[in-house]
């Protein structure tokens, strides 16, 4: 399969003239992915949680709002259920 730059591109631009607020918000989720990435993998076994989860939170609620703006079900409902997830993780972590 060979990967087609010229319509990537052109979906980019196309997306920035349909919706630029939620390409920044989308590129801005995919940096602090990065970061949360990152710093599991500089951190491990002892991940900074309470640092980590609330980056991770933002990026899962720029996923939501941005699926909901793509008017994507499949990709709203994955958001959220990790979202779920992780908060019942975030909130045995304060409790621990």
């Amino acid at each position: 399969m060979r990967i087609d730059w010229h319509k990537t591109v052109q979906f980019v631009r196309d997306d920035w003239n349909s919706h630029p607020v939620r390409l920044i918000f989308e590129t801005i989720n995919w940096f602090l992915n990065i970061v949360v990435c990152m710093t599991f993998t500089l951190t491990v076994p002892n991940v900074p949680f309470l640092l980590v989860y609330p980056m991770f939170f933002c990026c899962l609620s720029i996923s939501m709002w941005s699926a909901v703006s793509r008017g994507s079900f499949g990709l709203f409902m994955t958001s959220l259920t990790i979202f779920i997830v992780d908060l019942a993780g975030y909130i045995r972590l304060l409790y621990n």
